[in-house]
């Protein structure tokens, strides 16, 4: 299966790239014969005789390419040289200036364009904070019947304040409004990119779990926007974006003080946490343990709603790792018992993410699995494993929960 081309590819290292293949083939590296039977002439040669043919730069520059899914080494390059180069606003530099490694999954596409946008604003704020005082990560959704109880969104209503509209919440508070153009109207959606790709305002994108629309072009006769995302980056034909709109940010007033700004999303992390219902669907702790009854059903036949084993459960459950490291930050800013409870919270929350983590592993949630899902979470044994990892997970959230509630009765 071909691989894709990394990230905003160079081609300096593409070039290294097939001079290292052939060196090792020239070396008798048994792994290289694998990327060099995609040329026709290997393609029913052992690695014997791959590993003892005289192969040229010009063979690795192929073979390369068409591991890449290419079919010629100018059509890669070609390509490559179409990729728009990183800034400091782009999702790797949200990813690289984070107080430490964002978990895999935390790091979807969705919070780090908006992240990354906010920073373009003028508000200096990091991913880890961003997820945790966005209330995404004191928050679940869930739904046996239908995973969109877990979807989100860049923007929404902040009067409304629902699952949708978890990402509105922070940007209001500082002082931001939106741009919209909706994906379904190609004509619309062309026009605003190149406004602000021309502009240098960045756009953001509920495209493939999120991200950002960094270019344009026309080829072929066809327009097409350069998606910038955790998954598939890539150019994209205008007409093929998915699933409702792109936005970008106005200011629209002033930013409320920090220490207000704090203190309303501690409050919001408590609503969003505790048990509740949005329009029948449990959210918080009612979900959590929704979810895990669910997670301890062997009747439950969750191959017809796989997210709950994937993004669905998992965007949510790894931000808690965000929610620790937020909620030590606000504790070092606090004196008394507020700061102890607080930072008595953050050690919770960070012992919730490190059961979730272990399930995450045991079920192969964010990984190619290499057994079904009937063989990896649903028979009594594997049950008896993946459940009490959850069941200890949210004992430990609610703890930390509980702990919260204390400290903003503290807080003025």
């Amino acid at each position: 299966m071909p691989s894709s081309l990394p990230r905003y590819p160079s081609l300096d290292h593409l070039k290294k790239q097939a001079k290292m293949l052939l060196a090792a083939q020239r070396r008798g590296v048994p792994a290289s014969c694998a990327v060099f039977r995609r040329i026709r002439r290997f393609a029913a040669r052992t690695d014997e005789e791959i590993l003892e043919a005289t192969v040229s730069l010009a063979d690795a520059q192929l073979a390369l390419a068409m591991h890449y899914g290419f079919s010629s080494w100018k059509e890669m390059t070609d390509e490559a040289l179409s990729f728009p180069p990183s800034t400091v606003f782009s999702l790797k530099a949200v990813q690289d200036r984070s107080e430490e490694p964002i978990p895999d999954y935390a790091g979807a596409g969705v919070p780090l364009a908006v992240v990354a946008a906010l920073n373009h604003a003028g508000v200096p704020i990091r991913f880890m904070e961003f997820a945790a005082a966005s209330g995404w990560g004191f928050s679940f959704g869930y739904s046996y019947h239908d995973a969109r109880a877990a979807y989100m969104a860049v923007r929404g209503n902040p009067e409304r304040d629902g699952p949708l509209e978890m990402f509105a919440f922070l940007p209001h508070q500082y002082g931001m409004a939106y741009d919209m153009a909706l994906t379904a109207d190609p004509i619309q959606l062309w026009s605003f990119a190149k406004r602000h790709v021309e502009s240098g305002t960045p756009i953001m994108s509920e495209h493939m779990d999120g991200g950002q629309i960094t270019s344009y072009r026309t080829k072929h006769g066809r327009r097409q926007l350069f998606f910038d995302g955790t998954v598939t980056p890539g150019w994209i034909d205008v007409d093929a974006f998915n699933p409702y709109a792109v936005y970008s940010f106005v200011k629209a007033g002033d930013s409320r003080p920090r220490q207000e700004i704090t203190c309303a999303a501690l409050k919001r992390a408590v609503a969003k946490g505790r048990e509740h219902e949005w329009e029948g669907v449990p959210q918080g702790l009612a979900a959590l343990r929704q979810y895990h009854s669910d997670v301890s059903d062997p009747a439950k036949d969750f191959s017809e709603c796989p997210e709950w084993f994937c993004w669905a459960a998992f965007e949510r459950l790894m931000a808690r790792r965000c929610s620790e490291v937020w909620l030590r930050s606000v504790a070092s800013t606090l004196t008394g018992d507020a700061e102890r409870l607080i930072a008595a919270a953050a050690d919770r929350y960070g012992a919730a993410f490190r059961c979730y983590d272990r399930y995450l592993g045991e079920t192969q949630g964010c990984r190619p699995p290499d057994r079904t899902l009937h063989e990896r979470a649903r028979t009594p044994a594997r049950i008896g494993v993946i459940a009490p990892l959850l069941q200890r997970g949210i004992a430990e959230e609610a703890a930390g929960l509980g702990g919260l509630e204390e400290a903003l009765s503290l807080l003025p």
